[in-house]
């Protein structure tokens, strides 16, 4: 059941403007659903097809302007699997250089380990192909900042797999931040539990002289040679989203992790717990309630575990009217409740014992501390039957068409991201707080 909200003017048109921007998307991809291609349907083609990007094929091969030209991986069985995903007509090819050569596709998605995002998009914008890299966008924070400058001078379409930027509930939630419908931003409480090993198997025996090699190659994302482990692969999203919100990155970290459950020679922590601060300067404080000249910081706790699921991934921004519970198929707003004016150090009256916030004893009155006290009906925001990934390809596709490179998520973007996540790391390395530097 949902409850209707009063809003202010000022708030419908947030609501509004959301509501507007997860309608063009979902327009745009109800629209792409017919099976002939137009003769300017982009020539795309994927470079690594493991897990990420044979999802990432199947998603193209449904979008009709996309025609899927070729494949390029060094891992024969991950190819002849996507190929099957894409269709007949797409090329294989087992080195993407020679995929550049031969094929010049007009575009490409990269979904290749991390380690190799950097060289990879560079070949590809060098080439005078525009891009798609999924997240992160690059393994180090210098690689980034040379990525970015090198998308600025190619001028070239970039964008970066950050799929939550295409989801309809996180577009209204950035239009109701903006709008002033939470006030102001206060906190921001972030997970992305699972109880997995993250573990994908080898095929071969674990005696077999080649199997090292393989349980690197199909392990990458747990050894730090290849991989920013949980901040890199599920952090990404979710910091992605609050430097979204708030407008910002942040100023400073400190984060703790480990590997202390999954003792299996993994080299990246197996759980991550990260409190950002971020200093939010008076005009963007304005959209809320700020009435100070001077910043204000908002903190955002993040923790990442691979032995309990409880909460599973969301985002809870909380704000002083109000708070947005988010994920990626549904979205929870809750009125705040305002504090009543009472009396805190001294009774007015005889009769105002009863309203008082705190009486002689230190016990406090009026004030609930039941996690489901505050809560109410909440308004909510639904996106069941969606698939931002499919949307952000769709959204990709339509720029690489038209030429715009102001995509959903540039590289700039990716490099705020990027130096987001991978400062969380180097303060768990470094057991001190960090300087976030973009």
């Amino acid at each position: 059941m949902t409850t209707p909200i009063t809003a202010n003017r000022r708030e419908v048109i947030g609501l509004a403007a959301g509501a507007l921007a997860a309608g063009v998307l979902g327009k745009a991809a109800a629209a792409d659903t017919v099976d002939d291609k137009p003769a300017d349907a982009v020539r795309i083609a994927v470079i690594g097809t493991g897990a990420r990007g044979s999802d990432l094929i199947r998603s193209l091969s449904t979008i009709r302007t996309a025609d899927i030209v070729a494949l390029a991986d060094d891992y024969p069985p991950h190819l002849a699997r996507a190929a099957g995903y894409a269709g007949p007509q797409a090329k294989l090819f087992d080195d993407y250089r020679k995929l550049l050569d031969d094929v010049k596709p007009q575009a490409v998605v990269i979904a290749v380990p991390l380690y190799l995002h950097y060289q990879v998009a560079s070949d590809c914008l060098a080439a005078g192909i525009d891009v798609f890299c999924e997240k992160t966008m690059c393994h180090t924070i210098d690689d980034a900042r040379k990525l970015a400058d090198e998308v600025a001078s190619a001028r070239r379409v970039f964008q970066v797999g950050l799929q939550r930027r295409a989801n309809p509930i996180y577009r209204q939630a950035a239009a109701m931040v903006e709008s002033g419908v939470l006030g102001q931003i206060t906190a921001v409480k972030a997970q992305w539990h699972r109880h997995n090993n993250w573990r994908r198997p080898v095929p071969v025996p674990k005696g077999d002289a080649d199997w090292s090699r393989l349980e690197r190659k199909l392990n990458w994302r747990l050894y730090r040679e290849y991989s920013g482990g949980l901040m890199t692969e599920l952090g990404s999203h979710q910091l992605d989203v609050v430097n979204w919100l708030l407008g910002t990155t942040p100023k400073r970290v400190m984060a703790s992790g480990g590997v202390d459950y999954w003792r299996d020679g993994r080299e990246v922590a197996d759980n991550v717990f990260c409190l950002y601060e971020y200093d939010i300067p008076p005009a963007a404080a304005s959209a809320g309630e700020a009435t100070s000249l001077k910043p204000h910081t908002v903190r955002v706790t993040y923790s990442s575990l691979c032995n309990n699921a409880y909460e599973g991934a969301s985002e809870l921004v909380m704000g002083t009217k109000g708070s947005l519970y988010l994920t990626s198929g549904k979205g929870l707003f809750y009125r705040e409740k305002q504090p009543d004016d009472v009396a805190w150090s001294a009774k007015k009256s005889a009769g105002d014992d009863e309203n008082a916030a705190v009486v002689t004893s230190g016990k406090t009155l009026k004030l609930s501390n039941s996690p489901w006290a505050h809560r109410g009906e909440p308004l909510e925001i639904d996106n069941l039957i969606g698939d931002d990934t499919r949307d952000e390809l769709l959204s990709f596709i339509d720029h690489v068409r038209r030429g715009d490179p102001a995509t959903i998520c540039d590289a700039r973007e990716g490099l705020r991201d990027t130096a987001t996540v991978l400062s969380a790391n180097q303060s768990i390395d470094e057991g001190r707080p960090i300087e976030v530097a973009v």
